[in-house]
């Protein structure tokens, strides 16, 4: 028997009516979304920056290694 997941479901099935809007070409669709980024911002959306997404890896790389060390 399979899993099924809502929450999976319902992100999958968004992202093909998202693709469907740029004929499945998911290039055009991102250079779109780039293109609303000033938009969404002044709306109030926050994007995250470079080094943000930097740290935050890093974060996550530590925490693995720090439960790595607690499984051994």
């Amino acid at each position: 028997m399979k899993y099924e997941d809502s929450v999976i479901a319902e992100v999958r099935r968004n992202r093909e009516a998202l693709l469907a809007g740029f004929d499945g070409d998911a290039h055009r669709m991102n250079e779109h979304l780039m293109s609303q980024q000033s938009v969404m911002e002044s709306a109030g959306v926050r994007y995250e920056t470079a080094e943000e997404r930097q740290a935050r890896f890093a974060w996550n790389r530590q925490q693995q290694e720090l439960e790595e060390l607690r499984n051994c």
